[in-house]
């Protein structure tokens, strides 16, 4: 019975930590240019830093530079 509990307890950890990772992820992600370049999420980006959004379901990457009002991500 011992087994059975130590083997549910290993696969709880294992699994809470696979999700808190997955979201991790998605949440480095911006919904748009401007928003993987600047506050509240992204204040430290700098010019020339790297950023990563979504357009139409893809994730882009790029470096934040000059524009739009304020930093913005450029592929």
């Amino acid at each position: 019975m011992k087994f059975f509990a130590i083997l549910s307890a290993v696969l709880v950890v294992a699994l809470g930590v696979t999700s808190t990772t997955a979201a991790a992820a998605a949440a480095d992600i911006a919904a748009d240019p401007e928003s993987a370049c600047r506050c509240p999420n992204n204040c430290s980006h700098k010019y020339g830093s790297s950023c990563k959004f979504y357009d139409n379901g893809n994730v882009l990457s790029g470096a934040c530079i000059n524009g739009n009002g304020g930093l913005t991500c450029a592929t």
